[in-house]
């Protein structure tokens, strides 16, 4: 699940570049070197999430920061939507926050959930799995924003809570799940 969650998440910010660029120049009617604004904020969230994210694993794990990451970023996408500087930037941050979490997330589950002997095929697959969809987002998105700025945002944004919902197990099935295991003899 956490691999998903980083293919998902990383497959959208390639998607998402080109209306970054077209929110920047013109939504917001910025010059182009506000784009370094924005990586800078963004790199300042990946350097914050990097020093959270080890004992947000050790106390969460792997799934609820993979999944913490992705609606984080998801947030972060959509506060680009709005047409307010600071808010672009501000999202900027928490996307940087968000994106390393779910890739440090993904990581850590196939180090950790992995026999010794398959760890470099798994992880090789992995990666290819989680950075393998750029190649087709990037230029998807270059052409989403023929639809405008935002529309590419928040297609990421719905693509992103989507994978997350589908990935993330309800709390509700797992209490149906418990009670039923709670009323099987066989697992007492």
């Amino acid at each position: 699940m956490p691999v998903t969650l980083a293919a998902v998440s990383i497959a959208m910010s390639g998607f998402t570049t080109a209306a970054i660029y077209a929110v920047v120049i013109t939504e917001l009617r910025l010059p182009t070197t506000f784009l370094g604004v924005l990586a800078s904020a963004q790199g300042a969230g990946s350097i914050i999430g990097g020093l959270i994210v080890g004992r947000l694993l050790a106390r969460r794990g792997p799934v609820a920061v993979g999944v913490a990451g992705t609606v984080l970023f998801a947030l972060g996408l959509l506060a680009r939507c709005l047409p307010w500087w600071p808010v672009t930037i501000a999202g900027a941050l928490v996307a940087g926050v968000g994106l390393p979490w779910t890739l440090v997330a993904a990581v850590t589950a196939v180090q950790t959930h992995t026999p010794l002997a398959l760890l470099g095929r798994v992880s090789a697959t992995a990666n290819t799995a989680m950075f393998g969809p750029l190649v087709v987002a990037i230029p998807l998105g270059a052409a989403a924003v023929h639809l405008g700025a935002r529309p590419p945002l928040v297609a990421a944004v719905v693509i992103c809570l989507t994978a997350v919902a589908v990935t993330h197990p309800r709390p509700q099935s797992l209490r149906s799940a418990r009670r039923m295991a709670d009323r099987d003899p066989a697992t007492r």
